[in-house]
């Protein structure tokens, strides 16, 4: 069993508006979505490991970890991302468990479609292109307040709208 060769970018867009066209206004629950998709959302201390892992996914417990000493921000960020590795990649990894790996924080996804994947996932669950595309000519941090997410992964976003 091999990865996916390359990111499916439609295809998670797609998914991340299923979960998100019902939603008129931000911000975009996503722990509650996730939770209703069956997904347990755990807060934990991650103790010496706190400022390398945001979080992960624990597929055979269906629980998405996430570190509790983020910001809120961050946090909501590493929901959707995780709760992005459930909804597009279970079945890749529940055959092949090697494939997903918990991650240092900030390390670039780029040689791994899995990360892009769901960096992209998160960023669409939670900024929805229908919410922002009306008030993108808002300034970044008065947007990342209003979505629920840190200034940069608005500025992110505002440059992929």
């Amino acid at each position: 069993m091999t990865g996916l060769a390359a990111p499916r970018w439609n295809f998670v867009r797609a998914k991340a508006r299923e979960l998100t066209r019902e939603y008129s206004s931000p911000p975009i629950p996503i722990l509650e979505i996730a939770e209703q998709n069956g997904v347990e959302v755990v807060f934990a201390d991650f103790g010496k490991h706190a400022s390398s892992i945001a979080g992960f996914c624990d597929f055979g417990e269906r629980q998405i970890v996430v570190n509790d000493f983020d910001n809120f921000g961050r946090k909501m960020f590493t929901i959707a991302h995780e709760f992005g590795h459930w909804m597009l990649h279970k079945e890749f990894f529940d055959r092949d468990p090697e494939l997903y790996a918990v991650l240092p924080r900030m390390q670039a996804p780029k040689k791994n479609a899995f990360e892009t994947e769901a960096n992209l996932f998160a960023a669409e669950s939670l900024v929805p292109t229908h919410l922002l595309q009306p008030v993108k000519n808002a300034g970044a941090a008065q947007l990342a307040d209003i979505f629920g997410v840190s200034r940069e992964m608005m500025e992110n976003r505002l440059k992929n709208v």
